[in-house]
């Protein structure tokens, strides 16, 4: 399965043959196996939108993954607010969704596999925490840097760097393939538009 995921070749002809070109499928042939729908993306790409949508059109309840970490520790993330522990905010995060996927057949999580520190330097989860969460998906959302950084000045009210950004998606979309090899998971790459087409799409693909 690793050739399946690493293979050039095998991604272009994917990308070739899928009927919507806004979006990368790997790994689709995987019998899918846990119950969190993870739905993992940088900062401004509309994940905590895509999550509500979902799970009023699938029926399947939908969480935040900074939330529930919020939950538990007190912390409040976003402008200015960078993760103090991010190790253990990991461990905090994997046990309560365990709990949460004891009490629901299947759950979305909205969550990072990467996040910037207090100097907009870009930093990587544990890659520990993700085999946790028992994850049967991984839809990764993308988005134009501009929008990107225009979804966060309104969100924050501050400006962040083209290079900073430009890095941290890079890194989350590596991350992203990394992780659904190492748990031999479907990954889909969707290019978000900012329209009602974006959750119809994506239902479409958890059907």
């Amino acid at each position: 399965m690793a050739d399946l995921l690493n293979s050039d070749e095998k991604m272009k002809e994917e990308m070739m043959s899928m009927d919507n070109p806004e979006i990368v499928t790997m790994g689709e042939n995987i019998a899918l196996k846990g119950s969190t729908i993870f739905i993992a993306g940088v900062y401004g790409t509309g994940k905590s939108t895509m999550c509500s949508v979902l799970s009023e059109m699938l029926h399947i309840p939908a969480f935040s993954a900074g939330d529930l970490i919020s939950a538990i520790n007190g912390e409040q993330y976003g402008a200015n607010k960078a993760v103090s522990d991010k190790n253990n905010n990991q461990i905090l995060l994997a046990e309560r969704v365990r709990q949460l996927t004891q009490e629901n057949q299947k759950i979305i999580l909205a969550g990072h596999f990467c996040i910037f520190n207090a100097d907009n330097e870009v930093e990587v989860l544990p890659e520990s925490v993700y085999p946790a969460l028992n994850i049967s998906r991984i839809i990764l959302l993308e988005a134009d840097i501009q929008t990107i950084i225009s979804n966060l000045r309104r969100r924050d009210g501050k400006n962040y760097p083209v290079k900073s950004v430009s890095a941290l998606i890079e890194k989350e979309q590596e991350q992203s393939k990394q992780i659904a090899e190492q748990l031999n998971c479907p990954l889909n790459i969707y290019q978000m538009t900012f329209t009602d087409k974006d959750p119809e799409y994506v239902a479409s693909l958890l059907r």
